[in-house]
C-alpha cells in the first residue's frame, strides 16, 4: 500500500492524534497506563474503518512506528 500522505517519523509518537487515542483508550479503560499492544491495535481498527485517505496514511505511518518499536 502507497503512502502518500507523511509526517516527520520523529513526530508521530507525539502527534495529536496518538495523543488522543491514547487519552480515548485511557477514558474506556479507566486506566492510567495504556499498554503499547493496546495502542497498536486501537490504532489498526481505526484505520479499518477510515475512509479519509490522508487519515488512512497517518495512521499507516503511526503504526510503523509502533510496531518499530516493539522491535528494540
Amino acid at each position: 500500500m502507497q503512502v502518500k500522505n507523511t509526517i516527520p517519523a520523529e513526530f508521530i509518537s507525539n502527534s495529536a492524534l496518538l495523543k488522543n487515542i491514547e487519552h480515548m483508550v485511557q477514558t474506556q479503560t479507566e486506566s492510567e497506563a495504556v499498554s503499547h499492544e493496546r495502542l497498536i491495535v486501537e490504532v489498526q481498527r481505526r484505520l479499518n474503518l477510515e475512509k479519509n485517505e490522508i487519515l488512512a496514511d497517518l495512521y499507516i505511518q503511526t503504526l510503523h512506528v509502533l510496531r518499530g518499536k516493539n522491535h528494540h
